[in-house]
């Protein structure tokens, strides 16, 4: 029998999602298909790739910042996340010890 998991996502809502896919990964319980959309999508990428507590960090150390997430951002950029700030400045920088 195969199985599978759908992460919908939902910004900051993701936070529950990620920790079950964390505490999937130390019993090593996988699934054979993965379906995630905007946030899932990366909580799913993160336990394919077996990093455990990676999306933790993003939740609680960079979710405060007014770069990640703020209404400035909403004005700004017309959107309350800042998209480049989370994917390309925090994603190139982590691991890296520059964060």
């Amino acid at each position: 029998m195969k199985n599978g998991t759908i992460d919908v996502g939902g910004g900051f809502r993701g936070i529950y999602a990620c920790g079950v896919l964390d505490y999937r990964l130390d019993p090593n319980i996988r699934f054979d298909l993965g379906i995630g959309v905007s946030a899932g999508s990366a909580n799913l990428a993160s336990f394919i790739a077996g990093q455990r507590g990676r999306n933790f960090i993003f939740y609680t150390e960079y979710g405060p910042r007014w770069q990640y997430a703020s209404v400035r951002n909403f004005i700004m950029k017309r959107s309350f996340v800042d998209m480049d700030y989370l994917y390309g400045t925090l994603s190139n920088l982590q691991g890296k010890g520059k964060c």
